[in-house]
């Protein structure tokens, strides 16, 4: 089975104005890291590996306390993708300058 490898994550510009932003990444609606405080030019390392049959859908949201949370964006990966290598994926929506870093695999490695 394929494997959506999330390597790290570089936040360029935050969401919220006041404070850090706490992101957090979804694949195929399922929270496998975060939230985070983060804030711009941060980067943070990641390496957390997810299995998918025929797309993994990444998505990134900041969490908020008061409203609902802020949808940053979304990528899918497919197994068209392996044998890419590292692809840098850009999250841009709300304001907000995010890249992710992930390589799809065809099976789990060291």
């Amino acid at each position: 089975m394929p494997i959506c490898r999330l390597l790290r994550i570089t936040c360029h510009e935050q969401e919220d104005w006041t404070g850090e932003d706490d992101p957090y990444i979804k694949i195929n609606s399922e929270v496998v890291w975060g939230p985070k405080s983060m804030s711009a030019g941060e980067t943070r390392e990641i390496y957390r590996d997810y299995q998918f049959n025929h797309r993994a859908k990444v998505t990134l949201y900041e969490s908020d306390d008061w409203d609902p949370d802020d949808f940053l964006g979304e990528h899918v990966i497919t197994r068209a993708d392996i044998g890419k290598g590292e692809q840098e994926f850009s999250f841009k929506e709300d304001d907000a300058n995010y890249s992710i870093w992930i390589v799809a695999l065809s099976h789990p490695t060291g």
